[in-house]
């Protein structure tokens, strides 16, 4: 079938929010809120997740409903090098004025006043500074920026009563710190100074954004900011409703068991669920429905655009103890506690940390809770399992083989069950029936829905989750070859 209503791929909003409704009802109130009474019920959110959840998404639902409501909504992105979140948002404002926007023009003046910039209107001038480039640009006042977003905020409500002003950050974590002090700043004197503008805060970032907000500085920000981490995973239910219902509002049904199989493959990963049902639509021939079949080619299909854009470009990439890292990770099941890891990869806990802080940085991993550390992308655990081996072979450093690690994690395990001061941790979490995986790139191969059945001597097993941590190693599948057969 053709023009799916799927949306894989960075930044794009998928045709169902699923499984974000407490939040967008959390949302809506705070609206209505601060409606009513302004900032002093104001709630400035950021959402945490690691990329691919959806958080962009949901900050994007949240202008939807802000601008239904009345508000003006200016939205940047930090990006690492760019240009500066105020320098970005006086951007916005120029752009707004030109188009003659009411509010905008008359909240010039406030603007103005911010780090001495000057923005002009009606295509006279071609930037935004009025002074000597090669000046250093003054530093610009939180009290300037409270001002300036508390002026556009009273300016859009002498047109829309029930209006206000709503900033949006993407990437925050990515924005330079003295940026984030000043944005800090500014919504702490907007509370203060500012009780009743009706202006609203909401951005996404990467897990470690907490971190990196008070690296810069920025005091206590939990108690600024309601820093909301958003689940990796939808649960199934959620899961099934994005694509069964995206299908359905184009006339077509998916069979429960094609369903089951495009969810239990991509564990409820929103990124790799849009791929997946993506995947499965443009290979079923239609009209009206999608069958197991056309989810097995789609697996086939989805595993081959995976392994291409994203997981095998990615796996070159890492430096080979960034390989070692993670491949001991996915031995043990995708989640764990430092501690295990370092006994696992037969090394001193305090030489994983620079490891450790590359790969959350480059969002390989994301940190669930404290002293604990998890693959972000389920998927990348059989597919570093199935070819972390053959990368091991061709490096010039000594890494630890993959049976040594599981060597490793069994001698964890057994030390556990005769600790007889901790009992529970004797429960390992019951494994489901294992799906059939493709030797070579770890991924699943298709034939059906997941069905229980006895593993083939040196096949590789079914990882657990993520989500779901065991010290029971998976078998390891042999080395991987050059070719892809699915």
């Amino acid at each position: 079938m053709d023009r799916s209503p799927y949306t894989p791929g960075a930044g794009h909003r998928p045709p169902v929010l699923a499984g974000r409704d407490d939040l967008l009802k959390a949302w809506s109130v705070g609206l209505s809120d601060v409606t009513a009474t302004g900032r002093q019920r104001a709630a400035d959110i950021i959402l945490t997740a690691p990329r691919g959840v959806g958080k962009t998404a949901t900050v994007l639902a949240f202008q939807d409903l802000s601008e239904q409501q009345g508000f003006e909504v200016v939205r940047v992105q930090a990006a690492s090098g760019n240009a500066s979140l105020v320098g970005s948002l006086l951007r916005r404002a120029h752009a707004r004025a030109e188009d003659g926007s009411g509010p905008w023009q008359r909240a010039k003046r406030a603007f103005d006043r911010l780090a001495g910039v000057n923005f002009t209107i009606g295509g006279i001038g071609a930037g935004i500074a009025t002074r000597d480039q090669h000046q250093p640009e003054a530093p610009a006042s939180p009290e300037d920026l409270a001002d300036a977003l508390s002026t556009v905020a009273r300016e859009v409500r002498k047109e829309r009563p029930t209006g206000g002003l709503l900033v949006c950050v993407d990437e925050i974590q990515a924005a330079a710190r003295s940026d984030l002090t000043l944005l800090a700043a500014a919504l702490q004197g907007l509370n203060t100074e500012y009780p009743d503008a009706r202006v609203m805060f909401a951005a996404s970032g990467l897990p470690h954004t907490f971190q990196v907000l008070k690296e810069a500085g920025v005091t206590h920000p939990d108690r600024l900011f309601d820093i909301h981490s958003v689940p990796l995973l939808l649960e199934p239910g959620d899961a099934r409703y994005a694509i069964v219902e995206a299908a359905r509002r184009h006339g077509v049904a998916w069979e429960p068991e094609a369903a089951d199989l495009i969810i239990t493959i991509s564990s409820g990963y929103p990124a790799h669920l849009q791929v997946f049902a993506d995947q499965t639509w443009l290979a079923a021939p239609g009209p009206g429905l999608i069958t197991i079949a056309d989810a097995n080619a789609g697996v086939a299909a989805a595993a081959a655009v995976l392994e291409r854009r994203s997981l095998g470009p990615r796996f070159e990439t890492m430096t080979d103890r960034q390989r070692e890292f993670v491949a001991g990770l996915a031995v043990i099941g995708g989640r764990t506690s430092g501690e295990d890891l370092a006994v696992t990869l037969g090394r001193p806990r305090s030489s994983l940390s620079d490891l450790r802080d590359a790969l959350i940085t480059e969002g390989d991993i994301y940190v669930p809770r404290r002293g604990e550390v998890a693959l972000t992308v389920p998927v990348f655990g059989p597919y570093l399992l199935a070819n972390y081996e053959h990368a091991r072979r061709r490096s010039t450093a000594s890494l630890l083989p993959l049976e040594e690690m599981q060597r490793n994690v069994e001698t964890i395990a057994n030390a556990r069950r005769t600790d007889a001061a901790a009992p529970e941790i004797l429960s390992i979490p019951k494994r489901e029936a294992p799906v059939e995986t493709d030797q070579r790139r770890g991924l699943p191969t298709p034939g059906g829905a997941p069905r229980p059945r006895t593993p083939r001597p040196g096949e590789g097993a079914r990882l657990p989750r993520a989500s779901e941590p065991t010290l029971r190693p998976p078998e390891i599948p042999p080395p991987s070859g050059s070719g892809i057969d699915l």
